[in-house]
């Protein structure tokens, strides 16, 4: 009659099996790591920004912006935008009149303060970068980046302490030439409750980059 192995003793022997085999993978921590990550083919220096955008949140006027910046990249992962920019050309939508009109109310904000000029200095941090296709054929290189900083606007007549934060996205078509996307939101205090004034720009962005390129 033969006799069962006990299960606990199969488990024990595979376990035995296992790190033996593992033991015998040996790896050496002072070789050399391949890693498939490629470096960079465009690399950030001097940035000269000019772009167009425009203010949608307000329901009594639209915005439209023109908007410059120069910003500083000290590496692929941060840079300084040392001066930003825009002027605000704004446009009524013609709710106050169609208010007064319908219903014989004048809205507190239909005429109240509106944002003419704004400009800020940020930090940026630039996280992602890879490859995109486009319709399978061409390949363009992205970026995505944060920015946040502060700044003085003038809204109305008198200038304002404002704050702002953001994200864009950025579309390589030269290394000297890159075409950018951001949307920032900018907190304006006003008083002790700061408002919000949404901003999406469109803009072209040269580069100039200066320093030798890394091995």
């Amino acid at each position: 009659m033969r006799r069962r192995i006990p299960a606990s003793v199969l488990v024990l022997a595979l376990a035995l099996v296992a790190v033996e085999s593992q033991a015998a993978i040996t790896f050496d921590d002072d070789a050399p790591r391949v890693f498939s990550i490629q470096k960079r083919p465009y690399r950030l220096g001097h940035e000269f920004q000019l772009g167009v955008g425009t203010l949608p949140l307000d329901a009594f006027y639209v915005g439209a912006v023109v908007t410059a910046s120069y910003t500083y990249h000290f590496s692929d992962f941060w840079a300084w935008e040392i001066a930003g920019g825009g002027y605000s050309l704004n446009f009524d939508t013609g709710l106050a009149d169609d208010l007064l009109q319908q219903f014989g109310a004048v809205p507190v904000r239909g005429g109240g303060a509106r944002i003419r000029v704004g400009s800020s200095t940020s930090a940026v941090i630039k996280p992602l970068f890879g490859k995109l296709t486009l319709f399978n054929r061409d390949v363009v290189h992205a970026e995505t980046f944060f920015v946040a900083g502060i700044g003085p606007m003038l809204k109305g007549e008198f200038w304002r302490f404002a704050g702002n934060i953001g994200i864009g996205f950025r579309f390589w078509s030269t290394r000297a030439l890159s075409v950018r996307f951001d949307v920032r939101d900018y907190l304006v205090f006003s008083g002790y409750v700061p408002q919000n004034s949404l901003m999406l720009q469109l803009s072209a962005a040269f580069n100039y980059y200066d320093r030798p390129e890394e091995p």
